[in-house]
C-alpha cells in the first residue's frame, strides 16, 4: 500500500477514505484495543474459576478451546496489525511501538499453532516390553460402530464437560443408521465385578462364595468354576488362596518350620546395602543401621525386625555378644572395624577413628510361616453341596461338608464361609457399577449408556468403563461402544532399558530417578541411546535446532511404581509454537525497552 495513503489521513475527512482505509482505521482503533482486552480478561477470570470449581477439561471447552475465544484472539491480532498500519510511515519514535506490537502478534501465533499442533500426555513403559509409540492424552473420545455397515467412527466426548443424567441425558445418532445411543449417566469412580450367570452351554458347575473375616464389616463374594485354568481358583492376599477341584486332596501344610543362618556386614556410610548372605536363600528381613546421633557420641546399633518394630544399643553393648531377640532370633555383633579398608581381598582396619565404622552381624533363627492359608472345595455326595479342606499355618486341617446357604469355619482364626448359590452349568461374567465409596484419589470413570430404536424400544443399558468397550443392542441392531482417552501418535518408538532410584544414605526417600531410554527411528534407520533423571528431560530428535525451533519432543519423568522398579511413566510435552512465544516474548521486552529511548524529539518553542 502506498505510504502516502497512510499520510494523507490527517488531513482528510473519515468519509474521503477509501473503504479499506476506513476498515484498516476501525479493526486498529483504540476503543476496539479497549474492549477486546477488558473482555479477555473477564473471560481469563471465569475461566479460572471454572478450572478451579471443576477441572481444566471443562475451562479449556467452554472457554480456552471455544471458537469464539479462537475468534477473539485473532480479532485482537488483526487489531494490532492494522493499529501499526495507522502510523505508516514509520518514524524513529515509532520503533518501539512497532516492535511491541510484532512481539504480542508472533505471540498469539505461537499460542494458537501450540494449541493447534501440539499436546502434553503419559507415556507408560516396561522393561523387556515391545517399544512405545503411543502418547496417552487426556481427551476423552467416544468410539461408535456403526450398526449397518461395521465401520468405527471416533468423536471428542468429555462427560465431564455436560454430565449427562436421566434427566437431561446425551443423544448421539449411530453412523449409517437410525438407532441413538442414550448415555444417560457417568461416575468418575467406578468397580468391577464379577457374578455366577447360568449358562446350559457350559459343561462346567459353579459355585459363589461370602467370606466374612475380622477386616471388615462387608462380605467378600467370590464366584468360582470347576475345571477353569483362570477361574477355579481366587487369591484373597498372599497369605489366603481359595480353590474349586474336582476332589479333595490331603493336606499340604510343612511338618516342620525351616531354620536360617544369617551374616550381614553394615556400613555406616551405606546401610541401605548391606552385604548380606543366608544358607535358605531368602533374607530374614532384619535390618541393621550404624552411627551416632551427634558427632563425638558413642556409636549406635539401631535393629528393625521385620515388621518394623526396633530398638537401639550403644555398639560396646552388643560387641562379641548374642542378643536372645523376643522373636526367637539370636543377634550376635561378631566384629567391629573402626575404619575398614580392604587389603589383600580382607577387611581389616586402619587405625581405631571410627572413619569408616563397619561392623559384622551375624544371625540364627527360624524364618517365620509364610505358607498360605489355604481352603479347597470340591463337589459334594449330594446336589447342591460341597466338601471342604481348611488349611492354617497357625490351626490343624479342617474337614466337612456344606449344603447351599450354610455358612461353616474354614479353619482360620476369625472367618466364615457360606456357600450362597451352586449352579450346575454356569459361566462368569464381569460388570462393571459405580462405586459407593467416597474417595479423593483420582478412579476410574464410567459411563452408563443404552440403545434407542426409532420405535422407542430400549435395549439393556450397560455402565462402559474408560479403556474398555461393550456391545449394546436394541431391536435387532447391535454396536460396540467403547469409551476412553485419546491416543497420540509419535513418529518414532521409545524403549526402556533400565530404570534406577538411588536413595537418599539411611533413608528410602527417593534422591534421584535414572531412566535409560533408547529412541528408534525406522524411517531414518536411527537408534539413539538417551538418559533422563529429576530436573533433566530427554529430547527427541537431539540436538540444539529441534529443541530451539519447538519441533523435539520432551519426555520427563512423571511416575513410578515403588514395587516394580522394571517399570516407569513418562510425561511428553510436543509445542511447536516454543519458538514463536519465546521470540514474541524478547520482541515485547526490546520493543518496550525501546520506547523508553527512542522517544520523539521534543519539538522547540518558538
Amino acid at each position: 500500500m502506498p505510504a502516502t495513503d497512510f499520510s494523507k489521513k490527517k488531513s482528510e475527512s473519515p468519509r474521503s477514505l477509501s473503504l479499506m482505509m476506513r476498515a484498516i482505521y476501525a479493526l486498529g482503533s483504540l476503543h476496539l484495543a479497549m474492549l477486546l482486552l477488558i473482555t479477555l480478561t473477564g473471560v481469563c477470570i471465569v475461566a479460572t474459576l471454572l478450572e478451579s470449581g471443576f477441572s481444566s477439561r471443562v475451562a479449556r471447552a467452554y472457554v480456552y478451546g471455544s471458537p469464539w475465544f479462537n475468534l477473539w484472539l485473532v480479532l485482537l491480532c488483526l487489531n494490532l496489525i492494522c493499529s501499526t498500519l495507522t502510523r505508516w510511515p514509520w518514524q524513529r519514535h515509532h520503533i518501539g511501538f512497532v516492535i511491541t506490537h510484532a512481539g504480542i502478534i508472533i505471540l498469539l501465533a505461537g499460542a494458537l499453532l501450540g494449541r493447534a499442533r501440539g499436546f502434553e500426555g503419559s507415556l507408560d513403559l516396561s522393561r523387556g516390553a515391545p517399544p512405545a509409540n503411543q502418547v496417552l492424552l487426556d481427551r476423552p473420545r467416544l468410539t461408535v460402530e456403526s450398526p449397518a455397515t461395521g465401520q468405527l467412527f471416533s468423536t471428542p466426548f468429555d462427560p465431564e464437560v455436560r454430565t449427562p443424567r436421566p434427566d437431561r441425558p446425551r443423544l448421539l445418532p449411530l453412523p449409517s443408521s437410525d438407532v441413538q445411543l442414550v448415555i444417560d449417566g457417568y461416575t468418575p469412580r467406578s468397580i468391577e465385578q464379577t457374578h455366577l450367570q447360568p449358562d446350559p452351554a457350559s459343561p462346567n458347575p459353579g459355585i459363589t462364595l461370602e467370606l466374612t473375616g475380622p477386616f471388615g464389616s462387608e462380605p467378600i463374594r467370590l464366584p468360582l468354576i470347576l475345571n477353569s485354568p483362570s477361574d477355579s481358583r481366587a487369591n484373597l492376599s498372599p497369605q489366603a488362596v481359595v480353590e474349586f477341584l474336582p476332589k479333595l486332596s490331603s493336606s499340604s501344610q510343612p511338618s516342620v518350620t525351616p531354620t536360617f543362618r544369617e551374616t550381614q556386614m553394615i556400613l555406616a556410610r551405606d546401610p541401605a546395602q548391606p552385604i548380606l548372605h543366608n544358607t535358605t536363600g531368602t533374607p530374614s528381613g532384619f535390618r541393621f543401621f550404624l552411627g551416632s546421633r551427634n558427632s563425638g557420641d558413642p556409636l549406635e546399633l539401631e535393629i528393625l525386625r521385620p515388621d518394623g518394630s526396633g530398638e537401639i544399643y550403644r555398639l560396646t553393648d552388643l560387641l562379641n555378644r548374642t542378643l536372645e531377640d523376643f522373636s526367637g532370633t539370636k543377634i550376635l555383633v561378631a566384629r567391629y572395624w573402626p575404619n575398614m579398608i580392604l587389603r589383600d581381598g580382607q577387611p581389616t582396619t586402619e587405625g581405631d577413628q571410627p572413619l569408616n565404622p563397619v561392623v559384622l552381624v551375624m544371625l540364627e533363627g527360624s524364618l517365620p510361616d509364610t505358607t498360605p492359608a489355604r481352603l479347597t472345595l470340591a463337589p459334594g455326595p449330594t446336589p447342591e453341596s460341597l466338601l471342604f479342606l481348611g488349611e492354617s499355618p497357625s490351626t490343624p486341617p479342617t474337614r466337612g461338608s456344606v449344603q447351599l446357604s450354610k455358612s461353616f469355619s474354614p479353619g482360620w482364626k476369625g472367618w466364615s464361609v457360606r456357600l450362597v448359590s451352586f449352579e450346575p452349568h454356569a459361566r462368569l461374567e464381569t460388570v462393571t457399577l459405580p462405586s459407593q465409596k467416597q474417595e479423593t484419589t483420582p478412579g476410574r470413570p464410567a459411563l452408563h449408556a443404552h440403545l434407542r430404536s426409532p420405535d422407542g424400544t430400549i435395549g439393556p443399558a450397560r455402565w462402559i468403563a474408560s479403556g474398555t468397550s461393550a456391545v449394546l443392542t436394541s431391536a435387532g441392531a447391535a454396536s460396540r461402544i467403547g469409551f476412553g482417552l485419546e491416543l497420540q501418535n509419535l513418529p518414532f518408538s521409545i524403549r526402556l532399558d533400565s530404570f534406577d532410584v538411588p536413595r537418599d544414605p539411611g533413608t528410602d526417600e527417593p534422591a534421584n530417578f535414572l531412566a535409560t531410554v533408547t529412541f528408534t527411528d525406522e524411517k531414518k534407520k536411527l537408534e539413539i541411546p538417551a538418559q533422563l533423571e529429576m530436573n533433566h528431560p530427554a529430547t527427541y530428535p537431539p540436538g540444539l535446532l529441534p529443541q530451539i525451533t519447538g519441533l523435539s519432543y520432551k519426555f520427563s519423568q512423571a511416575g513410578w511404581d515403588p514395587q516394580n522398579l522394571n517399570r516407569t511413566t513418562l510425561q511428553v510435552l510436543h509445542d511447536p509454537g516454543w519458538f514463536l512465544k519465546w521470540s514474541g516474548s524478547l520482541l515485547m521486552v526490546a520493543g518496550i525497552f525501546s520506547m523508553f529511548y527512542l522517544r520523539r524529539e521534543p519539538t522547540p518553542r518558538t
